[in-house]
């Protein structure tokens, strides 16, 4: 009979193991697109926005060229460091180049910080999901997408929820 516990356990553990590998691998790092314009970001922005309305969340977004914002929008019910929150998460997809879920997940997966592994200040960077770097195909990175309000996970979930389909 321990030995069948043992087994079940065992069988139970791996299954658990390959369905978080799956959910790794399903994480987009990156949007691509043909074209990026402020139009298109807004039309990115409005998308999550309403999604968000539809499911009763409260939300804040921006949208980043690298150097300058070209849309943000906080709702009136988050509470004003939501900013300082879209900054931090922003600032480590554009550093990774790739989603901060994915960053956040990297360093947990190798036992790393951005502090001590990178050197990057936490007070600037946070490792959260919520924050897509948006690239142009046969470019690179233009921009970045950042979501915060909710958990972080959701924050990244619902920027792929609200543009699959239309944007990629």
């Amino acid at each position: 009979m321990k030995y069948l516990f043992l087994i079940i356990t065992l069988i139970s553990n791996i299954s658990s193991m390959a369905q978080n590998n799956v959910e790794k691998q399903s994480i987009i790092k990156q949007i691509e697109l043909d074209s990026f314009s402020n139009r298109t970001a807004f039309e990115m922005a409005s998308k999550i926005i309403e999604l968000a309305k539809n499911r009763n969340q409260n939300i804040a977004v921006e949208i980043m060229r690298l150097n300058h914002t070209i849309f943000l929008y906080v709702d009136d019910n988050l509470p004003a460091d939501k900013h300082n929150w879209l900054r931090r998460k922003a600032n480590v997809a554009k550093q990774f180049e790739e989603s901060s879920l994915s960053v956040k997940n990297d360093l947990k997966e190798g036992n790393m910080t951005l502090e001590k592994t990178f050197g990057l200040d936490e007070k600037d960077f946070i490792a959260k999901g919520g924050s897509i770097p948006i690239f142009i195909k046969n470019v690179g990175m233009v921009g970045v997408i950042t979501v915060s309000g909710l958990h972080d996970e959701e924050d990244h979930k619902i920027i792929i929820d609200a543009l699959k389909g239309k944007f990629f």
